[in-house]
């Protein structure tokens, strides 16, 4: 089979030495890649170190979903294409298995692979921080099972006001992670839309909204001196300072993955959400 993308000669390895068997494999996939004349930069920082990315071929990462997320900031920021070895949980993101590990990573260094563009977010708070998100934006109450009321507008017409556990802002991409815990869709990750998903919202027909990509939406405070908790793929951001009204749209950069030939999006899902399972059961 001919290469169908420019062989990786330069390859950044992201460890997460917490997952059983992490570190052994990059052992194997470093002596790999020196046999095909890849050179090959190693870290287990978290986060990585700023600029670690840069004039890289493709960052490959070693660990679960979570790890890929912790790399999106510097991955965006220095445009390199990024792909995971599953060695968490579910792997939506990271999606080689482990027992094909090498023969795929041999694969993808001669070039054998495609790119699967993702969007990302930007949230930027009142104080002027900026935030980039591969998943979801969550804002929340501080303090336990407190309702937060929010007023949402779309491209400064209101949509909702919105008394509710919290509000989550997400991608095609995320919309299988804490999205679809709350109720919300499923998106295609190739659509270019962002949806609003309310979490446990105090009238039942508030649910979520799908916006266009172009959208910019934007979340003020009903109650005075609002300091709602924000979190960004799952990990706190915005900790101090005047975050509302806070404004979240698609960034013009978005992710590239790094995906073998015959990767099929709907073969995760039905996999990782075990569509079918109850039906083959009562066969």
């Amino acid at each position: 089979m001919s290469a169908s993308s420019p062989p990786l000669r330069r390859i950044a390895l992201v460890v997460n030495r917490s997952k059983p068997g992490a570190a052994a494999l990059a052992t194997a996939l470093a002596k790999i890649a020196k046999s095909k004349k890849t050179v090959v930069t190693q870290t287990d920082a978290f986060p990585i170190p700023p600029g670690f990315l840069k004039n890289q071929d493709a960052c490959c990462v070693l660990g679960g979903d979570g790890t890929i997320l912790s790399v999106v900031g510097e991955a965006v920021a220095a445009q390199v294409p990024v792909f995971g070895i599953n060695q968490g949980k579910l792997g939506f993101l990271a999606t080689i298995p482990v027992r094909e590990a090498k023969a795929i990573f041999t694969r993808l260094l001669a070039g054998d692979y495609h790119l699967a563009r993702r969007t990302v977010l930007r949230a930027r708070a009142a104080d002027g921080r900026e935030a980039l998100a591969l998943n979801d934006i969550v804002l929340k109450q501080p303090g336990l099972s407190r309702l937060i009321s929010l007023q949402v507008f779309s491209d400064g017409k209101l949509v909702n006001e919105y008394h509710a556990d919290g509000l989550i802002i997400t991608t095609p991409t995320g919309s299988t992670a804490y999205n679809l815990s709350a109720g919300g869709p499923l998106i295609h990750p190739h659509a270019q839309v962002l949806a609003l998903t309310p979490i446990c919202p105090h009238t039942l027909s508030n649910r979520a909204v799908i916006f266009s990509g172009d959208t910019r939406l934007e979340l003020r405070g009903i109650e005075p001196g609002l300091r709602p908790v924000v979190t960004r793929d799952g990990q706190p951001c915005f900790e101090a300072g005047k975050v509302l009204p806070l404004s979240v749209a698609l960034d013009k950069r978005t992710l590239a993955l790094v995906q073998p030939p015959g990767h099929s999006h709907f073969d995760i899902l039905r996999g990782k959400l075990k569509w079918g399972e109850e039906t083959r059961g009562s066969e």
